[in-house]
């Protein structure tokens, strides 16, 4: 009986017919199944306790089909920004009438038009072949850089493993964060030993329109690794956010820690003189020997 119902409990839409079936449902029921497709999606989380069968990368990369709902709100814009430009020139008498700000858009219309369809074009691209052809998804250089050797990196089967493995055995999670003992798997991936600072970032916008006031919030993780380049990681929550970089603090603790723009991360990240980055590794290397020692008599006692 009960391996009767862990297999009807592995029962779930594998890949790719889960976008088979996104797409039906979106076509048939328009609006109305988005509620639809968020239940199959939590469904198939469930059936994956142990997280995603084809591995927590392959996932990521596939997931990456949502940015095809961005392309098509630029693509429609460009086409709503060009038909306007060519409407205007099939009826000249009407373009004569429009106030002067609208006769401005209309003067930039096509310029906006095609950045909007060169932005769609752009983000459709990088969708698919994310999704596609994993091998040369942003997901799978982010890990290349993090090698020794980039030019002699394994396939991306075994780069994804890699990762899969740390997390599979010693994942924490914070959102869509995953932070394992030796790899951060967020929107990029950073290696944690090349890690020399932390940082986050946590701002409130507000705008008006319409008569309405909108405010949304920005939380992110910026980590910066021992070349100074930035893996940015985005979060739906402050919670989300604490966590992250309480977590990092336990599995980096020799990294500079603080937020985003400030005096720490500004040295850290815009240090163009070798003696100032040798100061900095230097630092780096007593912080962790110091914490390495601390470590080593906690045992011992």
């Amino acid at each position: 009986m009960e391996s009767k119902e862990s297999s009807k409990k592995r029962f779930y839409f594998k890949w790719p017919w889960n976008v088979v079936v996104y797409i039906v449902l979106a076509v048939s029921l328009r609006i109305f199944a988005i509620p639809v497709i968020l239940l199959i999606m939590r469904w198939n989380k469930k059936q994956q306790p142990d997280g995603p069968e084809e591995g927590y990368c392959l996932h990521r990369t596939r997931g990456r089909l949502s940015g095809l709902i961005l392309a098509g709100i630029f693509f429609l814009a460009g086409g709503v920004f060009l038909c306007f430009f060519f409407m205007g020139l099939s009826l000249p008498e009407e373009t004569a009438r429009l106030d002067e700000e609208m006769r401005l858009v209309y003067r930039l219309s096509p310029f906006l038009g095609g950045g909007a369809a060169a932005v769609g074009i752009f983000l459709a691209y990088r969708s698919l072949r994310d999704a596609l052809v994993p091998e040369k998804s942003s997901l799978a250089q982010s890990i290349r850089r993090q090698l020794p050797y980039p030019d002699e990196a394994p396939p991306v089967k075994e780069l994804f493993a890699m990762v899969d493995q740390d997390l599979k055995q010693n994942g924490q999670w914070c959102g869509k964060m995953g932070i394992g003992k030796e790899w951060v798997l967020g929107d990029e991936v950073s290696f944690i030993p090349r890690i020399r600072g932390v940082f986050s970032r946590e701002e409130r916008h507000t705008s008006h329109s319409g008569g309405r006031t909108r405010v949304t919030y920005i939380y992110e993780v910026w980590i910066v690794d021992d070349r100074r380049q930035r893996q940015v990681t985005s979060l739906k929550s402050r919670q989300e956010l604490e966590e992250a970089i309480d977590c990092l603090r336990r599995q980096a603790p020799a990294a500079v820690f603080g937020l985003y723009d400030s005096k720490e991360y500004r040295d850290l990240v815009y240090a163009e003189d070798d003696m100032e980055q040798y100061a900095q590794e230097r630092a780096y290397q007593q912080r962790k020997a110091e914490y390495e020692e601390r470590e080593t008599s906690y045992r011992v006692l």
